[in-house]
């Protein structure tokens, strides 16, 4: 059943992209996007900001493609079956896919992009984030068979994540400067902390697409420049689009709001191998002092949901809805910070930037609110690059920090970066065996009442000591300017241009 299951969606997805393509009103034109980060990279297999997924994106192509579902549609791959209990999967490439030097694309492509990533010293953040895989096998050029170290149903949607994209082996050693993919456009010029331009592939496999000429990717580091930018026509499209300025955009008759319910979440990380928070209590009384909903609406403006601690949305179908929303309670707050030896109350670090919408008005109504329990915070706010680079991965004493992530297409990849034992993002240095047990055990199972009972174990445990606090979850929130069409935001923060353009 799930092998049809897997084979419809493939097949369907196809069938609607086609029938789309040929409605398109308009090819053609330059697209200007800002985004904020500085250098994104081009390597798709080091990449580590939404910037740099939009950029690899439009280079490159994987074997699926996430869709604005969350499901698995074709790219390289136009069809794909798993065997009975999705051990083993096979993927069968679409045969007029070419790389940007005109050689075709092949299982042998496949199999060295996704070893890659797999090998240690790539260095690769997608490494643990792909599943069980215990080797891959080239059955010919256009047939790649993927064996798993046990039954894996959410292979189909990673194979389209922002690390797997495929590459050519003969590129490796200019990837960074002169990449060359298979995806709808071509890299032009590239300037880090200024600009990438990308013009249209003219070979690309999805007959008719793309349908714009360029696309410029410009980097402005500060939203109100990119404001300005967008009502004068400088850019077309702001990839993120800060609450406090969303009724200023409003306002402008040429500019387009768009809103999409999304995973994304801004937690408070604490490192558990430092003071204070290698104390459960500490991290609980912690979790007890926020005022989540004040959090979400400095944050969000409003376009978010309650957060409960863990990565799990409510929207999403694994949500453990038996746990109860834990709500701001100052006496509990004081009591077990005072259990755990701070009775006078405890004085921490908090860091957070200003580059990432939300952060700091959600950092400045922590302070305020968290005072009331005993927790003086001090804020730091710096560059994101900074953040991402010297705070996050490296524990502080007496600290706490923001964190920006989007949402995971799977349940999996939800939690197992996060809490998995050395686990890729697993920056807090969280570590508990029966979660790790948990994980891998649930990641084997492919029906969903199984799996479910797995996580809802694993978010209980995380919901009593993780390391997090997740006060809420944010939409996807971007702006346009109307003459851009057909620009679609897909929940976990990717972006698809393929078929958008410009109406000038």
């Amino acid at each position: 059943m799930l092998k049809r299951i897997y084979i419809y969606l493939a097949a369907a997805a196809l069938l609607g992209l086609t029938s789309f393509s040929a409605e398109a009103q308009q090819r053609g034109g330059v697209l200007k996007f800002a985004t904020p980060s500085v250098k994104p990279g081009l390597d798709p297999a080091r990449t580590r900001t939404g910037d740099a997924y939009m950029l690899t994106a439009l280079i490159f192509s994987n074997l699926t493609r996430v869709s604005h579902e969350l499901k698995p549609e074709p790219q390289l791959a136009h069809k794909w079956e798993p065997n009975a209990d999705s051990s083993v999967w096979t993927f069968y490439l679409r045969k007029d896919a070419k790389f940007h030097n005109g050689r075709p694309v092949v299982a042998s492509d496949v199999k060295f992009s996704i070893d890659r990533i797999l090998d240690p010293k790539t260095a690769s953040k997608g490494r643990k984030a792909l599943g069980p895989i215990k080797e891959i096998v080239v059955k010919d050029d256009h047939t790649v068979v993927f064996n798993l170290k046990g039954p894996y149903a959410d292979l189909a949607l990673q194979l389209g994540n922002t690390f797997s994209r495929i590459i050519a082996k003969e590129n490796v050693a200019d990837i960074a400067n002169k990449p060359i993919g298979s995806g709808p456009f071509k890299l032009k010029e590239y300037v880090p902390g200024n600009k990438a331009i990308v013009v249209r592939n003219p070979d690309y496999f999805e007959k008719g697409l793309p349908y714009l000429d360029e696309v410029h990717q410009i980097y402005i580091k500060e939203y109100a420049a990119q404001v300005s930018a967008l009502k004068t026509g400088e850019i077309d499209i702001m990839y993120f689009a800060p609450p406090e300025i969303i009724p200023e955009l409003k306002k402008d008759s040429n500019i387009e709001v768009k809103v999409v319910s999304a995973p994304s979440f801004q937690p408070l990380i604490m490192w558990v191998s430092t003071k204070p928070f290698k104390d459960v209590r500490v991290r609980q009384a912690l979790r007890y002092a926020v005022d989540r909903k004040a959090m979400m609406e400095a944050a969000t403006g409003g376009l978010g949901v309650l957060g409960n601690d863990t990565p799990v949305s409510p929207s999403n179908p694994y949500y453990n809805k038996a746990l109860p929303q834990r709500t701001k309670d100052v006496a509990k707050a004081k009591k077990l910070l005072a259990e755990a030896g701070y009775p006078n109350g405890i004085d921490i670090t908090l860091y957070t930037s200003t580059q990432r919408p939300g952060l700091e008005p959600a950092a400045v109504v922590a302070q305020q609110t968290l005072a009331e329990s005993g927790f003086r915070v001090k804020i730091e706010s710096v560059e994101i690059a900074r953040l991402y680079k010297d705070i996050i991965p490296k524990p502080k004493t007496m600290a706490t920090s923001h964190n920006n992530w989007f949402g995971r297409p799977t349940i999996d990849e939800s939690l197992t970066p996060f809490y998995y034992t050395k686990s890729n993002w697993n920056y807090t240095g969280y570590s508990n065996p029966e979660v790790d047990k948990l994980l891998d055990k649930a990641k084997a199972h492919t029906d969903f009442a199984s799996r479910k009972k797995l996580y809802d174990k694993v978010q209980e445990i995380l919901y009593h000591e993780g390391p997090d606090v997740v006060p809420y979850f944010k939409n996807y929130v971007s702006a346009n300017r109307k003459e851009v069409k057909n620009y679609k935001l897909i929940p976990v923060q990717y972006v698809d241009l393929r078929d958008t353009w410009v109406e000038r």
